[in-house]
């Protein structure tokens, strides 16, 4: 079968246009998520590497997207993954959420469950409402106008320690472009978010990609669920290890599809 170049489109959203590269034809479609302070651009090596038909995009605020007076959050994610899926997808899709995306994916399938053929975490937050009032307050004031400027420049530090040059490179790119208001909205609701709603209302295939198994993550939090760990990666597996990436993706796909 012959792939199908990336084109990009605009898909009007709630809250504004939204942009989205579209790619590759055939097969069980994806819709891939990114995280926050970031932008399709992360999802761009897997989609074009994948046999099958994949949509990336750029949440509200984030990107070339329109919504930069938001609401933000992961509910807002939610309608924005609702008008891409809505425009470009009627059919079933694996849906594909990295870090804030990935809570964002799991929102969805909460809310959508007949939409999904299946469920991929990369990445994922676990609980975060299991924070105490203080310390929550405390992490987010660094996302307040004061303190945002000094701080952001060395908040993906911790993430990065095991990234590659290039990852780095592009991390620290959509980083700096990143709406500081669109960063901390999406930021400040992941308190509030409950990753097990997910887990009640999908029951299709559900698969995690892990490079950090902290007690902060999905993966350590729910010891019974279905993952895999990368070796030797950052938060961004799928641009620290394409290969490894793709292989994980092609075999939950043959999940889904059985």
């Amino acid at each position: 079968m012959k792939h199908k170049e990336p084109k990009t489109v605009a898909v009007p959203g709630a809250a504004g246009k939204l942009m989205v590269t579209d790619e590759g034809t055939g097969g069980l479609p994806l819709l891939l998520v990114h995280d926050n302070a970031a932008d399709r651009t992360q999802w761009a090596e897997i989609q074009h590497g994948m046999a099958t038909r994949s949509v990336a995009f750029d949440l509200r605020g984030l990107g070339e997207s329109g919504g930069a007076h938001g609401p933000f959050g992961v509910e807002a994610g939610v309608e924005d993954v609702a008008a891409v899926a809505d425009a470009l997808l009627p059919e079933k899709f694996v849906l594909v959420g990295h870090g804030f995306g990935a809570a964002v994916a799991g929102a969805f399938a909460s809310y959508y469950p007949e939409r999904l053929a299946g469920l991929l975490y990369v990445e994922a937050p676990g609980d975060l409402r299991r924070w105490t009032q203080s310390d929550r307050d405390a992490w987010l004031e660094n996302f307040s106008p004061a303190k945002y400027g000094g701080f952001h420049e060395h908040w993906l530090t911790p993430l990065l320690l095991e990234a590659k040059e290039k990852t780095r490179a592009l991390v620290m790119k959509t980083l700096r472009t990143s709406r500081r208001e669109a960063v901390a909205g999406n930021q400040e609701s992941l308190f509030s978010y409950n990753p097990n709603e997910a887990f009640e209302r999908f029951t299709g295939p559900i698969h995690a990609l892990a490079a950090d198994t902290g007690p902060e993550s999905l993966v350590a939090q729910r010891p019974s669920l279905s993952h895999s760990v990368v070796p030797h990666a950052s938060h961004w597996p799928m641009l620290d290890s394409p290969q490894w990436f793709h292989t994980e993706l092609v075999q939950f796909l043959g999940r889904c599809k059985h």
